[in-house]
């Protein structure tokens, strides 16, 4: 007979609930480090009957995030505090329940069939998914607010199981029983560093994205638009018994299943650590933004103190420039092509591809971002902090 268990690390702190029966030893831990931005700590709890070498586990959240925008994930290599441990390759879901299984049970595994999870979650799957998607539609609209809107395109909260068969180390035949809540999000940002210089080239870039996720595929993890996709598993679990037990080991897995809840308080903690997450992340973003913004209103100030030089020595420079033509006429070829640059009031500039760009005489700084494109910056060179989150590095003649 079942009954609802406390479970319990090894310090004795209260880490979750759920049915299990008397004769199984039941016990947890708390890890109780960040493992992705949005999971500040996680639990497991598992439930042993160790005369029929069945086992019973739980594991709370777990998520991880593929970044298939790679100036984001160039962005990321300034934050010291990003867990990389977070960051994988995106896993279809099924194939991710049976690593999951396999890497427990220490088994090769055999699906055999499938049905729905019958969790909390699973019992509620319309108000799991709303209280999911909450969290993003938040941090979307601080996007927002922020001029950097961002937008899901496929999001997804299902709760799934699947039964296996394998065979121990001993040789005895067994039946796995796994099950996870599955969640998953792609979104994508409609901003770009075409929009924050014309800010016409940024809503039609927008519009761009918007029609493609309108028709993109609907299979979660193959959207586009898509800068990155979260995924894991709000909770899973992992029944593990030989087939001679299978019944009644599967019978108290479901009981457990069934009322498996993590504590009150933990959870009060898990959120209150999360809030305290955005808001920092929040802060680090607005700084960010409000640095750039003086680069570029110095920068600007720079353009036009430039210009307002330019037009009032117009008649000085084309005379400087006509003599320059004319001296230089009986010159070799490299000094022929040095005159027609001042002539064009152009350098000419070699980007890391080998490809040729004319830059204005009036640039002082020259730079190449990643892409090999050439900008050309009058006056004052931005800073170097500017420089390194644009990925600019300066060309030399």
């Amino acid at each position: 007979m079942s009954t609802i268990k406390d479970f319990r690390d090894q310090n004795g702190g209260l880490l979750a609930h759920a049915a299990i029966p008397d004769d199984y030893l039941i016990g947890g831990s708390l890890v109780n480090q960040r493992q992705h931005e949005g999971v500040p700590f996680f639990i497991t709890c598992h439930a042993i009957n160790a005369a029929k070498n069945i086992m019973i586990f739980g594991l709370s959240d777990e998520r991880f995030t593929t970044y298939k925008n790679q100036m984001i994930r160039m962005t990321l290599n300034s934050m010291a505090d990003v867990k990389w441990n977070s960051i994988r390759d995106f896993t279809e879901p099924m194939d991710y329940l049976r690593q999951f299984a396999e890497a427990l049970s220490q088994m090769r595994l055999v699906p055999t069939a499938d049905a729905d999870l019958p969790s909390v979650c699973g019992q509620n799957q319309q108000q799991a998914y709303r209280d999911f998607m909450a969290e993003y539609e938040a941090a979307f609209q601080r996007d927002e607010q922020l001029g950097t809107p961002t937008k899901a395109n496929n999001s997804v909260f299902r709760s799934v199981m699947r039964r296996y068969e394998g065979t121990a180390a001993s040789g005895v035949p067994c039946a796995v029983i796994a099950g996870m809540d599955y969640y998953g999000i792609e979104y994508y940002s409609t901003a770009s560093i075409l929009g924050v210089l014309n800010p016409l080239a940024g809503l039609l870039g927008g519009a761009f994205k918007n029609r493609q996720a309108e028709k993109s595929s609907k299979e979660f993890g193959h959207g586009t638009p898509c800068d990155a996709i979260d995924w894991g598993a709000k909770n899973k679990f992992l029944m593990v018994a030989p087939k001679e037990y299978e019944g009644e080991a599967t019978e108290a897995f479901l009981e457990f299943v069934q009322t498996f809840h993590m504590d009150r308080e933990l959870s009060r903690q898990f959120c209150e650590l999360n809030a305290q997450r955005v808001q920092m992340r929040l802060q680090e973003t607005m700084q960010f933004q409000a640095m750039a913004q003086q680069s570029m209103l110095n920068l600007q100030r720079s353009q036009q103190q430039l210009q307002q030089t330019l037009a009032s020595n117009s008649a000085a420079m084309s005379d400087m420039i006509m003599d320059s033509w004319n001296r230089k006429m009986a010159s070799d070829s490299r000094i022929s092509q040095a005159r027609s640059e001042a002539v064009m009031g152009v350098d000419t500039y070699v980007n890391s591809y080998g490809q040729n760009y004319r830059v204005d005489v009036t640039a002082d700084h020259v730079y190449q971002n990643q892409y090999g494109d050439v900008f050309g910056v009058s006056g004052t060179a931005p800073d170097q902090s500017t420089l390194n989150r644009l990925n600019w590095r300066e060309l030399g003649k």
